[in-house]
């Protein structure tokens, strides 16, 4: 993951995060990029554009996937998601997070998911907890996800330079777990599961995916990009008139 390096001025928290997290990763582990898709430019809707949607995805050695979305709107809100899958099934959490800026309203929500497994190797993660839970928690809606989510995820607001810093803490310290973990089939197949209940119960993007790519689309890139696994082929998309089936 290569930090982008073409603007000059003072960058807001989303590209600073990203920047930040780049350096993370590429000290963390190997990352290789991988080949633009359908999914790497997108608008909605497609002539006025008030969203624009970068998507870039990346093979981590030892873990698995990275795909890093930074929407961009015309009304000046800016997001920014990471999700970390463990693609073979290496057993350490799926890592999501996500961060927002918009005017003077800003959050980071370090996301971890076990997905049943209780074997996870955690303790950096753990750690870490402790030491930024002090940072103030952020108000979110009720969701089925909250629940599932383990105990040391940190969903939190604060000024840019706290939420940058935890966001690439949080990233460095997942990392860490790398070469302490080891891959299990069974949990490969509960994170399929997990992926399943956040395409047919929603998750934190199935709105904005839904009104992008439409059901099906959104089905398909949740596979594809936010969370693929390792050896998975999914069918070609069939075009009957307008609409893309999967």
């Amino acid at each position: 993951m290569t930090p982008d390096r073409r603007k000059e001025k003072k960058m807001g928290m989303i590209e600073d995060i990203k920047k930040q997290v780049a350096q993370a990763v590429s000290e963390g582990t190997v990352c290789t990029p991988l080949p633009e898709d359908e999914y790497t430019d997108m608008a909605f809707p497609s002539l006025i554009k008030l969203m624009k949607f970068r998507t870039d995805r990346y093979a981590l050695e030892g873990f698995g996937r990275l795909m890093v979305m930074h929407t961009t709107t015309k009304m000046g809100m800016e997001l920014l998601t990471l999700s970390f899958m463990p693609s073979n099934g290496l057993n350490v959490p799926y890592l999501l997070i996500d961060a927002m800026s918009m005017k003077k309203k800003r959050c980071v929500f370090v996301e971890y998911y076990g997905c049943g497994n209780t074997d996870l190797v955690s303790g950096a993660l753990e750690e870490l907890y402790e030491s930024q839970r002090v940072l103030p928690d952020y108000t979110e809606k009720p969701n089925w996800y909250v629940g599932e989510r383990e105990s040391y995820s940190l969903i939190k607001t604060g000024s840019e330079q706290q939420l940058t810093a935890l966001a690439e803490r949080s990233v460095k310290a997942y990392l860490s777990l790398i070469p302490l973990a080891h891959e299990d089939p069974q949990y490969k197949e509960q994170l399929r599961a997990f992926r399943q209940r956040m395409i047919d119960e929603g998750n934190p993007s199935s709105s904005t995916l839904h009104m992008l790519l439409g059901k099906y689309g959104a089905d398909r890139f949740m596979k594809m990009e936010v969370m693929p696994l390792e050896g998975e082929e999914l069918p070609a998309p069939e075009k009957r008139g307008t609409r893309w089936l999967v």
